[in-house]
């Protein structure tokens, strides 16, 4: 059964979680590869067509104001906007840092 709309899933918080460890890498988070991430590190959202769906989360985390769109236009790149977390989404770490741990574990980073 889905969760009611607006609500914080696992997958959400995944989603924070990638946002929160793009940004302690010094990347940016946009739609592409934090599909990407999700896709190589939590095995899910495997097929192609499934970016559409990273995309419902990040608008729902959006509106909650636990994540902000920055508007960027990089032709060189075709990046449109990168998300990063507001204070409200990085008040939340306790529920994501289970998969941010995933994450810095996987990559080895931060190097601490």
């Amino acid at each position: 059964m889905p969760k009611p709309r607006g609500s914080t899933g696992a997958t959400k918080m995944k989603i924070m979680a990638v946002i929160c460890h793009n940004g302690e890498c010094g990347d940016q988070a946009y739609g592409y590869n934090i599909w990407q991430t999700l896709k190589d590190n939590f095995y899910m959202y495997m097929n192609e067509s499934d970016v559409r769906n990273v995309y419902h989360h990040l608008k729902d985390l959006c509106q909650l104001n636990l994540v902000e769109r920055m508007e960027c236009e990089d032709p060189a790149t075709n990046i449109k906007c990168w998300y990063s977390l507001t204070e409200k989404g990085i008040g939340l770490m306790n529920n994501y840092l289970p998969y941010l741990e995933v994450l810095r574990r996987k990559t080895g980073f931060p190097r601490g």
